[in-house]
């Protein structure tokens, strides 16, 4: 399992690992790293990777070599001298910042190193970042502070100018479509979830109790509605989308759906490959509307998903964009709305 880490590490940033092997090679590792990247990007195991090579007692060409008791303790989350944080829930807890700020002041409990991994360093408030500062300015001998963000913005610049910034790359299409693979992904959603994002733990999120599966069938069904000129469509908003509509995030990623079925419309309407689109699943139909429609229609149709998408971080309410929307798409198919040709 250690070696699947090191591997995995090796796998997903090839160029960030050999940085750090030259680094280790010179001496020149410094106290304290901010990994920034996506989710599913390789932070989490480049940060154990780091911590093994550490502690790990026969290295190899500037690696951990993945099998010695050291790094066994330390991937299974054992290793008295490695402490790891999550910020529970939105933010990192009063008692999760006094533990570290204690842990910083002890020496190595089994020798002269400590490595501390802060997850989600973006979700650290200001009084906690600035609470912590301190002590990455001026580490004790030995310590040294891995922080993990996929936002990078949200890092207070003070903390930012005292830490090594590492940014890693985005997996390519090959790797992200093998990250879903081993995360269970369904084949026939994942054009669909790489539109959706690049996170592996997002799609994980999203695919749980089957809700993209239904809220992608939801998107296709309303939007057959939509393109036979049926207001069943504009019925299916209180009768199927806000059961989907749980909260923010949620109705976020519906409005999406919607905007993504009618951009691959629009983008089969003017010749592009069949292979670039999201709503695989929905082709036949997509074919179909692009027959029945002039161009300028579903142009102005995807332009509204486009708009429409803004108004819900505006705050006007879920209901109330998707019902609009729905309206205002019946009226341009059927030729009763602005129209660009």
């Amino acid at each position: 399992m250690v070696e699947k880490v090191i591997q995995r590490a090796e796998d997903l940033q090839p160029a960030i690992i050999t940085r750090f092997q030259r680094v280790f090679a010179a001496h020149e590792l410094a106290h304290a790293y901010l990994l920034v990247g996506p989710s599913g990007s390789g932070k989490r195991s480049i940060a154990e990777w780091l911590a093994m090579r550490l502690f790990c007692q026969h290295p190899h060409d500037n690696a951990p070599d993945g099998t010695c008791p050291e790094c066994e303790r330390i991937l299974n989350h054992n290793h008295p001298d490695v402490i790891e944080a999550t910020p529970a829930g939105r933010q990192l807890k009063v008692d999760q910042l006094r533990r570290l700020k204690a842990e910083f002041t002890k020496s190595g409990m089994e020798g002269f190193r400590k490595v501390f991994i802060l997850n989600d360093a973006d979700k650290m408030t200001v009084n906690a970042a600035n609470s912590l500062l301190k002590f990455i300015e001026e580490p004790g001998p030995g310590i040294y502070i891995l922080m993990l963000t996929t936002n990078k913005a949200a890092i207070l610049p003070t903390i930012q100018s005292r830490t090594q910034v590492v940014e890693l790359q985005p997996l390519s299409p090959e790797k992200l479509t093998a990250e879903f693979d081993v995360a269970g992904i369904d084949k026939q959603l994942q054009p669909i979830v790489r539109g959706l994002t690049d996170s592996v733990r997002r799609a994980k999120e999203l695919v749980e109790d089957d809700w993209l599966t239904h809220a992608v069938q939801t998107t296709v069904d309303w939007y057959k509605q939509l393109v036979a000129g049926s207001l069943l469509s504009f019925v299916m908003i209180q009768t199927d989308w806000l059961k989907l509509a749980t909260d923010r995030l949620h109705q976020q990623v519906l409005l999406d759906l919607q905007m993504m079925i009618w951009c691959d419309t629009l983008i089969l309407a003017n010749g592009v490959g069949q292979e670039q689109l999201h709503f695989q699943l929905a082709l036949p139909t997509i074919r179909q509307t692009i027959q029945k429609y002039a161009r300028g229609r579903l142009l102005a149709a995807a332009e509204l998903t486009l708009q429409t998408r803004r108004l819900l971080d505006g705050n006007v309410s879920f209901q109330n964009v998707s019902e609009q929307l729905t309206i205002r798409l019946h009226n341009v198919l059927q030729g009763r709305g602005n129209q660009n040709g």
